[in-house]
């Protein structure tokens, strides 16, 4: 009986840590810096960001995630909307975590949001519109093919 009682106990344990640990929301410490609607504080749209935002680089932070959002002439940026990342394509799946667009078009942080396994990024825009990624990543240096090898990321 008391084995029993003993794994219903570390059944509950587990299932109490897997569910308060399956989404990542913002911000996951206090150390964290990361990209807010209606911030200004960042810079140059479309460049890799993760060129001089990584360890040894310039960059006054070392982000895990970084990129721009251009409106529908992939020239203008397209401010204060959020990115969501889904374990499934199309926003399917669990959300695990979501980030905002900042003033300037740019989204950023220096936490890890993306899961080992990857996720599926989502862009929805102030108008309400949404873009899926239909291919999973795995890493957050978004702008190193999204105007380059790929369109920029762009929304209504």
């Amino acid at each position: 009986m008391k084995t029993t009682s003993n794994i219903l106990l570390l059944t509950v344990i587990v299932t109490m840590l897997w569910a308060g640990c399956s989404k990542k929301e913002l911000p996951p410490s206090p150390t964290s810096v990361y990209s807010v609607n209606g911030g200004t504080t960042s810079h140059n749209n479309g460049q890799l960001c993760m060129s001089c935002h990584k360890t040894g680089g310039t960059g006054e932070y070392i982000w895990l995630i970084a990129g721009s959002v251009y409106k529908v002439d992939q020239i203008t940026p397209s401010p204060n909307g959020t990115i969501y990342f889904w374990t499934g394509p199309g926003g399917t799946g669990e959300l695990v975590a979501t980030l905002q667009i900042d003033a300037n078009g740019n989204f950023f942080t220096t936490s890890s949001l993306i899961p080992a396994l990857g996720a599926y990024p989502q862009v929805r825009g102030i108008s309400g519109a949404t873009k899926a990624m239909s291919t999973l990543v795995v890493t957050g240096d978004c702008n190193s093919c999204h105007g380059v090898n790929e369109a920029p990321i762009w929304i209504n």
